[in-house]
């Protein structure tokens, strides 16, 4: 009797095979075989995304541009103003010497040059050890 059961429910079991394709892309244009598809849809479809990421990447280059001109100007900016400021410590450490306050003076003056030396030391050290790590992260081969 089981047979006949197990019979019955094989029968009314159905297979069925479902292929299913799915495909995907990065990036700011689809593969050329689907880029040509868009001209069915629309007219001139496939030139008018060209041109939509041609407009965007000459945007976002010229805002890179931008950005690192800017940063450019800061730092350079930023030596001026802090020689500058070097410069009118020291003179007034100077003339603090000259009227008698040695003291004062005398720390104005290796202030105004101890404090970028410093910074400019720290920098180097920083810096140096930066790219001794990215230098260590690449792998190494032996033989």
């Amino acid at each position: 009797m089981a047979k006949s059961r197990e019979d019955r429910i094989a029968k009314r079991v159905e297979q069925r095979l479902v292929q299913a394709t799915i495909q995907g892309f990065s990036g700011p244009l689809p593969p050329p075989e689907v880029l040509v598809r868009y001209n069915d849809a629309v007219s001139e479809g496939a030139k008018r995304i060209m041109d939509m990421a041609e407009k965007q990447a000459a945007h976002r280059q010229a805002m890179e541009s931008r950005v690192i001109g800017a940063n450019i100007f800061d730092q350079r900016l930023g030596v001026i103003l802090g020689f500058v400021l070097a410069i009118f410590v020291a003179v007034g450490g100077g003339y603090l010497i000259y009227t008698g306050h040695n003291a004062g003076g005398i720390s104005a003056v290796i202030t105004s040059i101890g404090g970028p030396s410093s910074v400019f030391i720290w920098s180097r050290r920083k810096r140096s050890k930066e790219l001794n790590e990215k230098a260590s992260s690449f792998p190494t081969f032996t033989r």
